[in-house]
Parts: C-alpha cells; structure tokens; sequence
C-alpha cells in the first residue's frame, strides 16, 4: 500500500501541474508522446485501486476548462482528452459524458469528437435516457442530422424514466429537421427539464443561437418578397414594415441589432457566425 500512495501522490502532483494555468498543457493525440497520467489511464489497474480518485482530479481539470465563456480549437482538443482520461480511469461516472459531450459540440470542428464521448457514455450506460437524449441533441445540432437525432431520440423515450414528450419531439425532428422553429421548441423544453447549471447555461446560449437564426431566415424571405415587389432590396429594415411585410423589425435576443447591407443581405451586428445546421 506504501508504493500505491506514493504513486497516487505523485500522479496527483503530476496532474495538478499540468492542469494549471502556465505554459504547459496536455500532449494531444498526435503528440510525440502522451503523458504520465493519459498513459496510465488507458491501463487503469496500474492505478491500483485510485481509479476513482484520479477520474476525480482529472475532471476538475476538465471543468476548469470547460468553464471559459470561449474556448480555442487548442482548449477544445485539450478538454477533449482530459474527458476521455476521465471517462478511462472511471466510465460510471455518467456527468462526463454528459457535460463533456455538450461543452465538445459548442465547436462544428468538434462535434464528432462529442459524438463519440457519448457513444461511449451510451456503452456505458445503456439504460440512461439522458445520454440518448443528448445523443440526438448532438445528431441535430451540431452535425445537423435530424433523421439520426429523431433516432436517438425515440431511443431515449423507449427507456425507463423518460419523458412522456421524447416521442414528440422524435417525430418532430424526423419530419421538420433544420427548420429553426422546430429546434427552438426542442431546446425550451430541454431547458425547462435540465437542472445541471452548466448545461443550462449551454442550452440557454444555443436557444439564443437558434433564435437569431429564425429571425435572420424570416428577414431574408422578407426581404425577398420586398425585391419581388419592388425591384430592388429596402434601404432599411423598417421599409419592411412601412410596406406591410412585417409586422416589426425582430428584437435579437443577444442584445445586438439586425442590419441589411446595400446588396440586401442580412446580418446580426453580434453574431458573426450562422448556425449552418439550421441553413436549408
């Protein structure tokens, strides 16, 4: 037991360097070498008997990471490998897959590597309807695959304890994927059943997301309908409403405002990116 102490300290003490803020970080897959800890993870008896206790200090890494508002592809790749670390040394531990595959597909470039978190939480857990749920969410969302979501959504309802809605929303994603009404419906739902604050901050920031998609794809057939009309694009977005084509200029709900350039294209002065998913 002496050797296995001392071996868990200094594998504590290794993580706890490596996890802090500095210079050094975590060798990714194609790195030279991976480190101490990855390495011992992908063998976790040689853990002997700390299993647990180094899934713990590994995870409070990955939550450190996890919580920047903003991530780069170099923090997406690091908290990739710190959830998979995790995930080696204890699989029961059903947040990790949880969290991790969610925070993973807030990057389009990451969002196979969420995937396969999950599928692997799904291995591990076969009967969490969660793990299904978010699954589907991932399918759609991210990779913009209603029909697989839809699947893995009335996967997650045939199992004990799910929602009575899951068939719906199954249905719906089957029928009526990328339309941004029906993935905002999706995520309020979502939002109103999840009580894990972190995630909720991610769905809640995804919401708003698909919300400033649905206004710019309304905009943009409005402003259609004005150049079918007139022959040219409006001057301004208020000119869709003095000639009777919208009711009002939509609010964002990020706080930014809407605009139309001179060749009539659409934008939002805080959203730079389109949710191309959601793009038909």
């Amino acid at each position: 037991m002496l050797i296995a102490a001392v071996l868990f300290l200094g594998a504590s003490a290794l993580i706890s360097l490596r996890l802090s803020p500095g210079p050094m970080s975590w060798v990714g897959e194609n790195g030279a070498a991976d480190n101490l800890v990855v390495a011992i993870s992908r063998h976790p008896s040689l853990a002997l008997g700390f299993q647990n206790a180094c899934a713990d200090l590994v995870w409070l890494g990955a939550i450190q990471v996890a919580g920047n508002r903003t991530l780069s592809p170099a923090e997406y790749d690091r908290l990739a490998l710190l959830l998979d670390t995790a995930a080696n040394f204890d699989p029961r531990f059903e947040t990790i897959f949880l969290l991790g595959g969610l925070v993973l597909g807030e990057s389009p470039a990451h969002g196979r590597r969420a995937l396969a978190l999950l599928e692997r939480g799904r291995a591990n857990h076969p009967e969490s309807w969660q793990i299904h749920f978010y699954l589907g969410f991932t399918h759609y969302f991210i990779l913009g695959q209603a029909a697989e979501g839809g699947r893995a959504m009335a996967d997650a309802a045939r199992l004990p304890g799910s929602p009575g809605y899951l068939p719906g929303l199954a249905a719906r994603m089957f029928s009526e994927g990328r339309d941004p009404e029906t993935a905002l419906s999706f995520l309020e739902i979502m939002i109103r059943q999840e009580k894990d604050p972190s995630r909720l901050a991610i769905l809640e920031r995804r919401a708003g997301e698909v919300a400033v998609e649905r206004d710019l794809q309304r905009l943009e057939r409005a402003v259609d309908a004005y150049r079918a009309a007139n022959g040219r694009a409006p001057a301004s977005l208020p000119e869709l409403v003095r000639a009777g084509i919208l009711a009002r200029v939509p609010v964002a709900p990020d706080g930014g405002a809407y605009q139309i350039d001179q060749e009539g294209k659409v934008s939002s002065d805080r959203s730079r990116n389109r949710l191309k998913v959601l793009v038909k």
